[in-house]
């Protein structure tokens, strides 16, 4: 049996949502923890390092010279920033920054990147057919990333992202409002099992970690299920909702696998959209 690696710092690019959980929690962990953004404040705030910079140009200050983990966990900001700078020119500046450092990579990418709308499942080996700029750019920044040699890397493919703060009940209450009549899969992944996801990542062998995992709770559930659910906890009676609505969904129709990641030892602390809207009160 392999033995775990061993992390002791640890540079969050990124971090927004998930990544400031994430560094949040790796510094109450011990671990030594460096986030960067754009327009961070620097300075030191519940055990974490902030910096600011742009990994897509290099300019980053305050990171030290050697790192055992880099997390890139990029998104466009609220101007709706370019895909392509943002993603792929991120993954190849990630690159560069793991180089420098000496560290292993985990890089958060999407589900959305399968785009199955016939509901059926999908896997790591699944082909990459998300349409739309954000997808044609996640997949050329995964592609930068796993046509190397010379880094350990390890892409998260995350589902649906929700969480304090982040309710998405709101897109299920209404029975009337759900495309196709709510006959749909929804995929989610709470934020702090991805926080944990990352982290279980990080503590595997470099050399045999798997270098592709989707990360979700592994029980896709039909939105009108969702619905239903969310109506009986309110006290209301399922059998008197009328899904009546048409039209295509926003988002891809398939379900999505995380046995691979779970056959690594990982368990979301949130296996279904159950617990995990629960604990925000919905």
């Amino acid at each position: 049996m392999p033995a775990p690696a061993i992390l002791r710092t640890l540079a969050v690019v990124g971090a927004g949502y998930v990544g400031t959980a994430l560094a949040t929690a790796t510094a109450r962990a011990g671990i030594a923890t460096w986030a960067v953004r754009r327009r961070a404040s620097p300075g030191t705030h519940d055990g974490v390092t902030w910096c600011a910079g742009d990994v897509a140009t290099g300019a980053i200050d305050g990171l030290p010279g050697a790192l055992d983990a880099l997390v890139l966990a990029l998104a466009p900001g609220a101007a709706h920033d370019d895909y392509e700078r943002t993603y792929v020119a991120g993954a190849r500046g990630a690159l560069a920054l793991a180089r420098a450092t000496g560290a292993r990579l985990v890089y958060t990418s999407s589900t959305g990147v399968y785009g199955v709308h016939d509901g059926s499942w999908v896997t790591e080996a699944s082909p990459r057919r998300g349409a739309g700029p954000s997808n044609a750019a996640l997949v050329a920044a995964e592609d930068v990333l796993l046509d190397q040699p010379d880094v350990a890397v390890t892409v998260l493919r995350v589902a649906g992202i929700y969480g304090p703060g982040r309710d998405p009940s709101h897109r299920y209450r209404d029975p009337a409002a759900l495309a196709r009549g709510g006959d749909y899969w929804v995929n989610l992944a709470h934020r702090d099992d991805i926080a944990a996801a990352v982290r279980h990542v990080l503590a595997l062998d470099p050399a045999t970690a798997p270098r592709v995992l989707n990360c979700a709770d592994g029980a896709p559930a039909l939105a009108r299920d969702v619905c239903a659910w969310l109506h009986a906890r309110a006290g209301g009676d399922p059998a008197t909702l009328a899904f009546t609505g048409t039209g295509a969904p926003a988002r891809s129709n398939q379900r999505v696998s995380s046995a691979a990641l779970q056959a690594t030892g990982w368990r979301p602390a949130h296996p279904s959209f159950r617990e995990g809207l629960a604990s925000l009160g919905a």
